[in-house]
């Protein structure tokens, strides 16, 4: 049976090894990463107090001002915007060497370390099977480290910024939110669970099948000499159809994953506007940190963050695929 791979303490020596190799890129890249997130979780508020200027205009008939004010905010949102940009041109292009000089020096390390491996490692791995450790399973790494991990920061931070401004407008929609957000969650442990499952066996058996097809071609003379092509076909058909078979099901599970949780945040997001409208009408006490009563540019603005909020759930849910597939490397 395949080993289960223990996700914090890989993550915890992928860190270590990437704060060892460049801790002050390292650094500066999360910290660019945690602005361009919080400046995303900017917006909903602004929407607020747009509509609310709008709003106090409209039952007031005073509209001279409200373009000024209008103005102000869409100028400060436009800096902030600007800042977000700066943010992630500079962590995109440091990510970009972290990426490829850490994946060149686990290539030298681990070439390093097999140099000081005894004769019998060799004699019992395939040869095509050690390549893969360097193509295929460093690879994954290349793709985690680039998108998944930065992606996984991102969305978190943004999920705690949403959830802040959340609970400084209303608790009760708040909660609304939490609920779907347990049904999202239910999900992505259920069917990611699965494909989690499938993709560290995908990778195994890809460095079985390269390690059989280097040992093969290796040995045609030897199989053309002693008529053993045909069982070599069946001993590559086994292999290959369960290679296919490991990634179908992976692949399967990751690809229903994403249209399943952006759908439920749609539904949720209807939700949360028939129950704002219920709470509106019946005029209910609103719970909040701030004590702002509740109102029509609260539950605008609420539902913008609903998309927000469950959007980038999904997204952290939708990379746990890729982060399981870069510790399998």
């Amino acid at each position: 049976m395949n080993k289960p791979i223990k996700k914090p303490k890989q993550l915890k020596r992928l860190f270590k090894m990437l704060f060892k190799f460049y801790p002050v890129m390292m650094t500066i890249t999360i910290v660019f990463i945690i602005i361009n997130a919080i400046v995303s979780a900017i917006p909903a508020v602004f929407m607020k107090n747009v509509i609310g200027i709008v709003n106090e205009s409209y039952q007031t008939g005073d509209w001279n001002s409200v373009s000024e004010k209008i103005l102000s905010l869409v100028l400060l949102l436009g800096i902030m915007y600007v800042i977000s940009l700066i943010a992630g041109i500079v962590y995109n292009q440091l990510l970009a060497v972290i990426t490829q000089g850490f994946l060149k020096k686990m290539r030298g390390e681990m070439f390093a370390h097999m140099q000081s491996l005894p004769i019998k490692y060799f004699d019992t791995h395939n040869h095509g099977d050690i390549m893969s450790y360097y193509t295929n399973d460093i690879d994954t790494l290349r793709q985690m480290i680039s998108q998944s991990v930065p992606q996984l920061l991102s969305s978190s931070v943004i999920v705690i910024a949403v959830l802040t401004i959340m609970l400084w407008y209303s608790v009760w929609l708040t909660l609304v939110v939490i609920g779907g957000v347990c049904i999202i969650l239910l999900i992505t442990k259920t069917v990611g669970g699965k494909s989690a499952k499938y993709f560290v066996s995908q990778q195994k058996a890809i460095g079985k099948t390269e390690g059989f097809i280097e040992e093969m071609m290796n040995g045609e003379k030897v199989i053309k000499v002693f008529t053993h092509e045909e069982e070599s076909i069946k001993d590559f058909d086994k292999i290959n159809d369960y290679l296919y078979d490991q990634s179908e099901k992976a692949n399967k599970y990751a690809n229903m994953l994403m249209p399943i949780l952006n759908n439920i945040g749609n539904i949720l997001y209807v939700f949360v506007a028939f129950v704002g409208g219920l709470l509106l009408l019946n005029h209910a006490f609103n719970l909040s940190l701030s004590g702002e009563i509740l109102s029509i540019e609260i539950v605008v603005a609420f539902l913008n963050m609903t998309k927000q909020f469950t959007g980038n759930v999904s997204q952290v849910s939708n990379q746990v695929n890729s982060v399981v597939m870069g510790l399998a490397g």
